[in-house]
């Protein structure tokens, strides 16, 4: 259970990198945005998804316009990704040195 605990946060980061990259932006199908779907007439995240999509594509003029915030928002989870990587390298090491005291 520690390990899913330990792993849980940068995969969910990484998964939805990974599924947001590879959708197709152009396709304008229905939305998954809970508050719309709860009736409500908008979206805080409104294109975010999209604009990820467009980032990972390079097509940073349209990133930007989807949703200003979707390129920062790839830069924060993936320095996330990166700093929860490191921590666990270094628990790992601490760990070993112990074990070998």
């Amino acid at each position: 259970m520690k390990l899913i605990k330990r792993h849980s946060e940068w995969v969910v980061f990484l998964t939805g990198l990974v599924l947001m990259g590879a959708m197709d932006p152009y396709n304008n199908a229905d939305s998954l945005c809970l508050f719309e779907l709860l009736g409500l007439p908008f979206c805080i995240g409104e294109g975010l998804g999209h604009s990820i999509a467009f980032f990972f594509r390079g097509e940073l003029k349209l990133a930007f316009e989807a949703n200003f915030m979707g390129p920062l928002a790839v830069f924060i989870l993936t320095f996330r990704i990166i700093t929860i990587w490191k921590d666990l390298l270094i628990r790992n090491q601490d760990l070993m040195e112990l074990n070998h005291v």
